[in-house]
């Protein structure tokens, strides 16, 4: 009996050896396999940034740095010398400077938290002051907190039987090619593209979806970078290109 005993924990030792080598292999295939061409973007934690409220002491400001449209956007810092009193979110405006979007009271441990509902997308600038009818003397510009906000849009892929084509733009489509199809925007137009955390910017580079109620068609090397399959919602927003010099 003892040396059936023996033999078996041999045997269930061999096994647990083999199972993990087994997996092992499989975690190095499943890292190397190919993506269509398509190098994977870093990927951004839809959290980032929203757990913490900067370094006490420091006039600090933290938000996450990808948001929908209409969702709430909660900014997060520390406000020195400000206890008790109101600070004002602002939000940068092109043409008309700092506008004032959301505001709340600093807490006694100088820290507060304050939620604005994204009502635009693209690139935006958010800074945190205390309120003009009383803030005292500065000791130094606020900090600046950058977030992407998106709209949501329905979105496909193709290139599997399109590769060699032309498409609307003139590009030949092979499975490296990274761009978007859109029905009306120009050739060429820069578009930032979300999905499940993860971030691109790709050119339009050919016409369509002709199909539902899809407003976006992502090529095969898009939709890998993406880790996008089939059909569903992404988030986009247009990127405003610098105008060419004189």
């Amino acid at each position: 009996m003892p040396r059936f005993r023996r033999d078996r924990a041999t045997y269930v030792a061999v096994l647990c050896t083999a199972f993990a080598a087994c997996a092992d292999a499989a975690r190095a295939d499943a890292a190397s396999a190919p993506t269509g061409g398509a190098a994977l973007p870093a990927v951004v934690p839809p959290t980032s940034g929203g757990a913490g409220y900067g370094d006490p002491g420091t006039h600090s400001l933290v938000v996450s740095p990808i948001a929908v449209m209409g969702s709430n956007v909660v900014a997060r810092g520390t406000m020195p010398n400000g206890a008790r009193r109101e600070v004002v979110l602002q939000r940068l405006d092109k043409r008309r400077g700092w506008r004032n979007v959301a505001r709340t009271r600093v807490r006694t441990s100088e820290r507060f938290a304050v939620s604005w509902r994204a009502d635009r997308s693209g690139r935006i600038s958010l800074r945190a002051v205390l309120d003009r009818s009383r803030r005292t003397a500065a000791s130094g510009p606020p900090p600046i907190a950058s977030i992407n906000v998106y709209r949501p849009g329905l979105a496909t892929f193709y290139g599997p039987g399109f590769f060699g084509k032309q498409t609307f733009c003139g590009q030949t489509l092979t499975p490296d090619l990274q761009g978007v199809a859109h029905k009306r925007l120009p050739c060429g137009t820069l578009v930032a593209i979300m999905y499940g955390g993860r971030e691109v910017v790709v050119p339009v580079i050919d016409r369509g979806p002709f199909n539902g109620d899809f407003s976006w068609d992502l090529t095969q090397a898009t939709a890998d970078a993406l880790a996008f399959t089939g059909s569903g919602e992404i988030g986009y927003a247009r990127i405003e290109q610098p105008a060419p010099a004189s």
